[in-house]
């Protein structure tokens, strides 16, 4: 069935998007967005997803013999390398860079195009505003995994776009894990705090998944800061989407992160002036996006249903 799938897939005439991680946050905005143009094949690890149109293959990028084969049976144009291990999640951070390397070796091989997932925690935060020039200092595990992740992209040798992005917010088919975390403590009357002197640029999850398809048909090579238009703290943050959510963020209680004895970097800002003079895709602030759209309904936001 799927050898016929594939067939009937490649007759239509749309390039091929190989999707690792797709069953993820970013990466279900990603496949569902890339439909319209690309004909999509994604991957999962432990959440199998059904989309129609949308082949999916369970995928370990640990294993580098598995991700060989899989480029080698779907032969993509296009590789969009989502899948990684986040802050809070399971797993180890240096899984980053191993899967990294496999998903970025196979597709030089295969010369498709890669686009690689970055963040903007590769810096020290010690000024804010980095432009693609700047070099990496992490000062955190997960930094330091995303700046070597980005060095397994540099050393593939193939054609490829590393994004780096902020903190990545939205609410369909549920609210993002940033915020999620603090409507849960606020219900569960557990005290909640939030940095006013770590400085981010959040941006909307779909701004970034249009960015990112429109960067898997374009032909540019290079690091890009793709982030949203308004730098903002983290409790900046978090109250606006309380506010927006119809929640009281009075209990919230604002903190330092300089304080609170935690090696964290304090303003990751970007400047994203090179992104937005080559894409199309509109990168607002988080109070443009909430002021174009009607709030949530939260019950509905918070399950995915």
């Amino acid at each position: 069935m799927q050898g016929n799938q594939n067939r009937e897939r490649r007759e239509k005439g749309k390039p091929r998007l190989l999707v690792t991680g797709g069953s993820g946050y970013l990466g279900a905005w990603v496949v569902r967005l890339a439909s319209a143009g690309w004909d999509v094949v994604a991957t999962y690890l432990t959440h199998p997803r059904a989309t129609p149109g949308v082949i999916w293959h369970r995928l370990d990028v640990r294993e580098a013999a598995a991700v060989a084969t899989l480029l080698d049976e779907v032969g993509p144009a296009v590789v969009v390398h989502l899948a990684a291990v986040n802050p809070g999640w399971r797993g180890s951070f240096a899984d980053n860079v191993t899967g990294t390397r496999h998903v970025a070796r196979a597709a030089a091989a295969h010369h498709a195009r890669l686009v690689h997932i970055s963040s903007d925690v590769v810096f020290d935060g010690e000024r804010g505003n980095y432009v693609e020039t700047d070099p990496p200092a992490p000062l955190n595990p997960y930094g330091r995994s995303k700046a070597r992740a980005e060095e397994e992209v540099r050393r593939a040798g193939g054609e490829a776009v590393i994004v780096r992005t902020s903190l990545i917010y939205g609410w369909r088919p549920r609210i993002d894990r940033h915020i999620a975390w603090v409507i849960e403590g606020l219900r569960g009357g557990k005290p909640v705090r939030l940095f006013t002197d770590e400085i981010r640029c959040p941006i909307w999850v779909e701004s970034l998944a249009a960015a990112v398809v429109e960067l898997a048909g374009l032909e540019y090579v290079g690091v890009l800061h793709v982030a949203g238009g308004q730098p903002l703290s983290r409790y900046e943050f978090g109250t606006r989407l309380l506010r927006f959510y119809g929640l009281n963020p009075g209990p919230v209680i604002p903190t330092s992160s300089r304080d609170s004895g935690l090696v964290r970097p304090l303003d990751c800002t970007l400047d994203c002036s090179r992104a937005r003079a080559l894409l199309h895709t509109e990168l607002p602030g988080v109070d443009e996006v909430l002021k174009r759209q009607p709030p949530p309904a939260l019950g509905r936001a918070i399950n995915g249903s």
